[in-house]
């Protein structure tokens, strides 16, 4: 596999805007995620006002508001970038050369290699799914979580805080809770985006700071801005 200027970890709000900019800069991206059926796919339909000139706003059609068609209008013009490489893989930890991150290992094998890599695992890390009396190992319902890389990174010293989301019901799907793990606000710098711990990495979206999809998107947006201006 290729080595991507940008490998981001992370199909949702936040990674998924990133890669869009960054690709429609010029920039070579990567981005990695673990089902191509839940690219930026929304728990509920988003709703104005969004970020602007971003991908969220050039998605959402108020005359066809189903989650499912956002998700489809969003991967759609994910795809149409010539730069962006849109994959399927899981993460399971990072590579390194010396202090510094190149890429990440996968489930499937193959290495999947980056100058800059992000991480924009939103609540997936060391996930736990509780609906009704059932608990499962998963970020989202029906979404297995990355057990492998959290405990790859806590092998590597990053410390995180626990954290807990509600999805609410919904006419077409249950609701349910999520425990997930955050990176702890010291591992992280919220003007670069960088996990301070190594060099080459960073960190986007709700593994970071809560929000909701238009504050993802615009951090997603700004992320991409911070990586033009490094990258030169």
């Amino acid at each position: 596999m290729r080595r991507y200027r940008v490998l981001i970890v992370g199909a949702g709000f936040a990674g998924a805007e990133a890669a869009w900019h960054l690709a429609r800069a010029g920039v070579e991206v990567g981005l990695l995620t673990q089902s191509l059926d839940s690219v930026m796919m929304p728990f509920l339909p988003p709703k104005p006002p969004f970020p602007q000139g971003s991908l969220l706003e050039r998605a959402y059609d108020p005359e066809d508001e189903r989650v499912w068609a956002f998700h489809a209008r969003a991967k759609y013009l994910l795809e149409a970038e010539a730069r962006l490489h849109l994959f399927q893989a899981t993460a399971t930890g990072l590579l390194l050369e010396g202090e510094r991150v190149v890429g990440v290992r996968t489930w499937e094998g193959p290495p999947a290699w980056g100058e800059r890599v992000v991480l924009a695992v939103g609540s997936f890390l060391g996930a736990r799914l509780y609906l009704s009396e059932v608990e499962e190992e998963a970020g989202r319902l029906s979404e297995a979580s990355y057990p492998d890389l959290f405990e790859d990174l806590k092998a590597l010293g990053f410390r995180f805080l626990d954290k807990e989301g509600e999805v609410p019901e919904t006419p077409t799907t249950p609701g349910y809770r999520v425990r997930y793990h955050a990176f702890h606000p010291e591992e992280w710098e919220e003007g670069t985006f960088r996990l301070k711990r190594l060099a080459g990495l960073y960190a986007v979206g709700l593994c970071v700071r809560e929000g909701d999809y238009a504050r993802m998107s615009q951090e997603g947006k700004r992320l991409a801005q911070y990586l033009l201006h490094e990258l030169g």
